[in-house]
């Protein structure tokens, strides 16, 4: 894949029953790319739990995707609601392109006005990249190298323990991989020298020790317009979407 300046990027939240044969072996060829240890019917199978796709196409080629999973979960007297975000990748040659995040932001916040209950992203850092995207685009989030936020914990707590009961830990906030479990490569594992001295890098390095292993780190964030930081109101304001729902 060979971007050039002038590719249109169109980006696109899609209901997952709605993605064809070719639309799934298109995601998998891409997850494939950059990931250890993949097996289609296994993605397959975590596809069909997901509600919605968050899709980015650079002109007719897949530029990369995000699977989304909207979860109800009854945390003591209160019904929290959580967005899930499942297997995600975006080819390096669009790394620099913010349109998969600004999709994201238009969903939750179509999905903030159903309820008025609470509601949380529940992301599952398995590279430093991801884990990034909690403080570009949140003032608040659990956990994090300033060591705040600690009331987040419990209802982390509440929905790692419910995805993934006999692989969450919570004393390390990691959840351990099966034997069977996919991996960043060696392509994408690495972390760049420059990137070291990056404080949210570091934090989740210590964090996530084994995460070449496929072990990810659970990670929260309140979902709400007062909670995204400048930056994340900006990529959503300028990020155009197509509804397939």
């Amino acid at each position: 894949m060979n971007p050039l300046s002038y590719d249109i990027m169109k980006t696109e939240i899609i209901k997952t029953e709605r993605l064809t044969e070719n639309d799934r072996k298109a995601l998998y060829g891409l997850f494939e790319q950059y990931y250890e240890n993949t097996n289609y019917d296994r993605f397959l199978n975590d596809l069909r739990e997901k509600h919605w796709l968050i899709r980015m196409m650079a002109e007719s080629r897949l530029a990369g995707f995000s699977t989304q999973q909207l979860i109800k979960l009854p945390v003591g007297k209160t019904t929290i609601r959580y967005l899930f975000s499942g297997d995600t990748i975006v080819h390096p040659d669009y790394w620099n392109r913010s349109h998969l995040a600004g999709a994201f932001g238009h969903l939750f916040k179509n999905i903030l006005m159903d309820s008025c209950e609470p509601f949380y992203w529940f992301l599952i850092s398995k590279g430093f990249r991801t884990y990034r995207f909690l403080p570009v685009f949140f003032k608040e989030y659990f956990p994090a190298h300033h060591g705040n936020n600690k009331e987040l914990k419990p209802f982390l707590d509440a929905i790692a323990l419910f995805k993934f009961p006999q692989n969450y830990n919570s004393s390390s906030g990691c959840i351990e991989p099966e034997m069977d479990k996919d991996f960043l490569n060696a392509r994408m594992a690495p972390v760049p020298q420059g990137k070291l001295k990056d404080p949210h890098t570091n934090f989740f390095l210590e964090q996530n020790p084994e995460y070449r292993k496929g072990t990810e780190l659970a990670c929260i964030a309140p979902l709400s317009e007062e909670n995204l930081t400048d930056c994340g109101k900006r990529v959503i304001r300028n990020t155009a979407v197509e509804w397939h729902v």
